[in-house]
């Protein structure tokens, strides 16, 4: 849906949830989550609130697509390879640092996507972009700490922090290099795709 005077589109995804959040996808459209039963003004009132963060995170979106221009857009040839790559090195990965974590962890899935690193379900199984085998080797491993970390802690709380830094102490440059460079990284799959 359009929202003119920004010459942005959003769309709304609704859910058991307490509160509006609002996430920037790679193609420049908006993802609105929000609870049942909120209007749709409600909706609109709260984006043009968010004008500046909005403004701020497109502005990101472009250095990134001009950096993964300068780094080079991967071809489906490199992302045969990433792959191939990834389904070696990423379940070598975890299997050392869950035994340095003294954790279990089921099923390993690897993927290209574009917009997470890594996530861990409550069963244990574990999930990783592909994309981080051509990273920096301690960036792919603080993103393969933090998702075994999650086998103790299923929050996001100091509790589990204190636990990702206390087997990984770099986390916090590793997680800061990530956030800085991650967005480019996923334009050099995604640029070409967003019209640009």
């Amino acid at each position: 849906m359009p929202l003119t005077n920004m010459n942005l589109t959003y769309k709304i995804k609704k859910s058991r949830r307490r509160s509006i959040s609002l996430s920037l996808m790679p193609d420049g459209s908006l993802l609105v989550k929000a609870p049942y039963g909120i209007s749709e003004a409600t909706v609109k009132e709260f984006i043009l609130l968010k004008k500046g963060w909005i403004e701020k995170h497109l502005k990101k979106q472009e250095c990134d697509k001009q950096r993964a221009r300068d780094m080079g857009l991967l071809s489906a040839e490199d992302l045969r390879r990433i792959r191939k790559d990834a389904k070696k090195i990423i379940p070598e990965r975890v299997e050392f640092w869950a035994k340095k974590l003294g954790v279990t962890y089921g099923r390993i899935s690897i993927r290209l996507q574009s917009s997470r690193w890594g996530s861990c379900a409550q069963s244990g199984n574990l999930n990783f972009n592909c994309l981080l085998v051509i990273m920096p080797s301690d960036v792919l491993d603080s993103v393969v700490v933090h998702e075994l970390c999650h086998r103790r802690h299923m929050n996001h709380s100091k509790e589990f922090y204190a636990e990702v830094e206390g087997v990984f102490p770099n986390y916090k440059a590793c997680d800061k290099w990530l956030k800085e460079n991650g967005g480019a990284y996923m334009k050099r799959v995604y640029a070409e795709n967003n019209n640009t």
